[in-house]
């Protein structure tokens, strides 16, 4: 409360030491209260500064939307690599490819209540036209997020089981063991435990007798739509990333810190500008 009363006092002097605070932000050096003055500060000082290391810090994201950001991002750099390569890549590397998708869908549904249940910091200071195009990349993203995996889902549920290739040199199909129940269809499973079910607006496609004909139309269909979709994701990433790094390195902003990369310095962010 003294502190509260001596800030509300002297509010000429306040301003004074918040400007030459604001003006160390904004030339990105580290700021050390104790070389900057002659004298050890007072409490009014003290106070003055906690302000604008309060103000700061509120610029850096939640630790919650931190682990799902950067959760999200390994598993999208896996599927862009496995997903855009698949046909030089070594099969091994692509097993995991449906699980992660499917993983991706629901830290994105996750990611995307946690965004409107809690309240995203303000953007660091920027141009307009920064600001309208980082949220628009931030908008296409959480699209294709979703697109992608809900695509890949599309294809695996309008797959048409392969039948089983002929024993050679047998004449007829061999009867199956007499132990044996009733083939069952293929399942994918998530991560080797969980079954993903197919869609079933999907496997409906494949009923009546047109319907594996349908079926492999609508599988390729899908399959189309989910490479032009990588594709569409690759740029955005691009785009996403290239921001980042520009105000990291070109606007001296520590924006990489508001994700938890690096030593959180709030200190070096210039929340006047």
């Amino acid at each position: 409360m003294m502190v509260r009363e001596m800030v509300v006092r002297d509010r000429p002097r306040n301003r004074a030491i918040l400007g030459g605070a604001l003006e160390i932000l904004s030339s990105h050096q580290r700021f050390e209260p104790r070389r900057c003055y002659d004298r050890p500060m007072s409490d009014n000082e003290l106070g003055a500064l906690n302000m604008v290391d309060e103000a700061a810090a509120r610029l850096r994201y939640s630790r919650g939307a931190i682990i799902l950001h950067w959760a999200i991002a390994i598993l999208i750099i896996y599927n862009l690599t496995t997903g855009l390569l698949h046909d030089t890549l070594p099969r091994a590397a692509f097993q995991f490819h449906i699980s992660s998708g499917i993983t991706i869908l629901t830290l994105t549904v996750l990611r995307i209540i946690w965004r409107l249940t809690h309240k995203p910091p303000p953007f660091l200071p920027m141009a307009k036209w920064e600001k309208g195009l980082a949220h628009l990349v931030h908008f296409c993203l959480y699209v294709a997020m979703l697109a992608a995996p809900l695509t890949g889902w599309a294809m695996i549920s309008a797959s048409v089981p392969r039948p089983k290739p002929a024993v050679q040199g047998a004449t007829q199909p061999l009867p199956p063991p007499l132990s044996a129940g009733p083939a069952k269809p293929h399942q994918t499973l998530i991560w080797g435990v969980i079954p993903l079910p197919k869609l079933k607006p999907i496997t409906d496609v494949g009923k009546g007798p047109d319907g594996p004909a349908k079926l492999k139309e609508t599988h390729e269909q899908f399959e189309d739509l989910h490479g032009d979709i990588g594709w569409i994701f690759l740029s955005l990433l691009f785009l996403h990333i290239a921001g980042a790094l520009k105000h990291q390195f070109i606007d001296k902003r520590q924006q990489l810190a508001r994700m938890g990369v690096g030593k959180a310095e709030p200190k070096h962010w210039d929340t006047a500008a």
